[in-house]
């Protein structure tokens, strides 16, 4: 049954998202049938063709998100694994790593890396001037990555359906990227959590 609520809250995501763009293409049609001023007339096939442009990048980015990139099982190296990602990301000078915690593991190395990749390039970093983020992982009986933001306060995203589809539109500005990171969790045998209280992320990793 958990199952079945996760799909069908997941299809009402994608439909209010793809509705507005809809209602939009449906206004302007309307009013292209009905008038003949030239302006109008142009004004009205410029938003048909952009909201459409919208939807096709809607689904566009939910394909992207079931995408999980094919990978074998090697050896990592933390932290070395987060320089790698963070190295290249043009918001690195927000995002610090804790170095302390040294070691070695076997797991799937690049869903790893596009896991970090998704939440600190997918952040709405131009819209939370203020915020930062400190990646760290432990190994005990298994190891937890943990993406832990700060300057930033994620009261609205519910603990349990965090990663749904446009949930968090308001804070990642694809609305996919938290799904994205769901999807190759779930598909590699970790798991993908949220603690509200912390503002951190947190993908567990078997050993």
């Amino acid at each position: 049954m958990y199952e079945v609520d996760i799909i069908e809250r997941v299809i009402r995501n994608i439909a209010h998202e793809v509705r507005n763009p809809l209602t939009t293409v449906k206004g302007y049609a309307q009013l292209l049938s009905q008038k003949n001023d030239p302006a109008l007339i142009a004004k009205s096939q410029s938003m048909i063709i952009e909201q459409s442009e919208r939807i096709d990048t809607i689904f566009t980015q939910l394909y992207d998100a079931f995408t999980v990139p094919d990978d074998d099982i090697g050896e990592c190296s933390f932290p070395e694994v987060f320089h790698t990602v963070v190295d290249e990301s043009p918001f690195r000078e927000y995002i610090t790593i804790e170095c302390n915690a040294q070691f070695n593991m076997s797991l799937y190395v690049n869903r790893l890396q596009q896991c970090i990749y998704s939440i600190i390039n997918g952040f709405n970093w131009k819209y939370f001037s203020g915020a930062s983020l400190h990646i760290s992982a432990i190994k005990e009986s298994h190891c937890t990555v943990s993406i832990c933001f700060s300057g930033v306060v994620f009261d609205s995203i519910p603990e349990d359906t965090f990663y749904y589809p446009f949930q968090c539109k308001q804070f990642f500005s694809r609305g996919t990227e938290l799904f994205k990171v769901y999807c190759i969790a779930k598909r590699s045998g970790w798991q993908f959590a949220f603690l509200q209280l912390r503002n951190e992320f947190t993908i567990d990793i078997p050993m």
